[in-house]
């Protein structure tokens, strides 16, 4: 008898579509999370295992109270809970102090979708039904699955984050993070500002199994010194660049047994990207991305740097409309600024 979950990252769900979508986003979004939930009842699942980034929008206010009801409501359709940690768009300045007054803090206190981090942890066993009652057959080997949760803590990543979780009385460590990882040391020169980690590094740490949100990259599936990891990319697709533009959304089935792990990668229903994507608006969005760039650079010289403090803090801290203040650290993340 196996355990069954399934995994799934960066749904990035808001009333808002982004600039490069020409249908009804928010519709999209809902949809693919329902065929999550499609896939979990025909596998068996006991639990859904969500990367971060459910929701897109960071500012609470601007996220309805219609779309977080949706967003409850298609997980109340769900065979089995949700276990989420905290990506940098669920909270406000990507930061957990906000999470109370967040889109996803109000699924965690319905209920709805249960917290995924640091401390909370979530534990299944097998088998969760007493065997040796009314002639069930031979009692099958107990085992037991712990998955533990990292957020987003900024664009430096603190290792000890990582290095204590250790492994207990369970057959398979499981650890959800929402940091940038890879098992390619080539073409991440656009993330030279944010920290990304090294599978070959992680391999010496206890976790069986490494499931990624944040990069929207599908990095497949891969095996390394004996650890699984698990990099499918976004939900969704929510930007002009190729990546997106070409890119299969996917979740994946994650069967636990005594023998091993085993992931299976299911692709998802989704429309052609010529059919949702604004693909003669490329060159625009890359004449946006550019005068980007130029704000970035232009902000860091006119900001008085302060002694310990990053230029992000320094926006956070300014005395300008939230609504600047969350536009501009957007432009910053986006950018790579730390």
């Amino acid at each position: 008898m196996d355990l069954t979950l399934v995994w799934r990252s960066d749904a990035h769900n808001s009333d808002q579509p982004p600039q490069s979508r020409t249908d009804d986003w928010t519709a999209t979004v809902l949809d693919k999370l329902t065929q999550v939930g499609e896939v979990a009842r025909k596998v068996g699942a006991v639990g859904v295992l969500d990367g971060g980034d459910l929701f897109h929008t960071k500012s609470p206010s601007r996220n309805s109270h219609e779309l977080v009801q949706r967003v409850a409501a298609v997980h109340r359709g769900y065979p089995c809970p949700t276990w989420a940690t905290v990506g940098n768009h669920d909270v406000k300045h990507g930061s957990l102090d906000y999470l109370g007054e967040s889109p996803l803090g109000v699924l965690f206190e319905t209920g709805a979708v249960r917290r995924l981090y640091d401390t909370f942890e979530a534990v299944f066993e097998r088998p969760l039904v007493d065997w040796s009652v009314g002639g069930g057959g031979p009692i099958p080997p107990p085992f037991k699955v712990r998955v533990v949760g990292v957020p987003y803590h900024g664009t430096t990543y603190d290792m000890n984050r990582l290095t204590t979780i250790t492994k207990g009385d369970e057959d398979y460590l499981v650890v959800v993070a929402h940091l940038l990882a890879t098992g390619d040391k080539g073409g991440w020169a656009h993330c030279e500002k944010e920290d990304v980690l090294q599978y070959g590094d992680l391999v010496n740490y206890d976790p069986d199994l490494w499931l990624f949100g944040h990069s929207h990259k599908d990095q497949g599936v891969r095996v390394l010194g004996g650890k699984t990891f698990v990099n499918l990319g976004s939900l969704t697709r929510g930007s002009l660049n190729q990546d997106d533009i070409a890119r299969t959304p996917k979740m994946a089935v994650l069967r636990f047994t005594k023998k091993g792990i085993h992931v299976e990668e299911v692709p998802l229903s989704f429309r052609p990207a010529v059919e949702v994507l604004d693909i003669a608006g490329k060159t625009r969005a890359e004449g946006r991305a550019a005068t980007m760039e130029v704000f970035v650079d232009n902000l860091q010289k006119t900001l008085a740097p302060t002694e310990g403090k990053s230029l992000l803090d320094e926006v956070r801290e300014a005395n300008v409309p939230e609504e600047i203040r969350e536009r501009t650290l957007h432009y910053l993340e986006q950018a790579g600024a730390r």
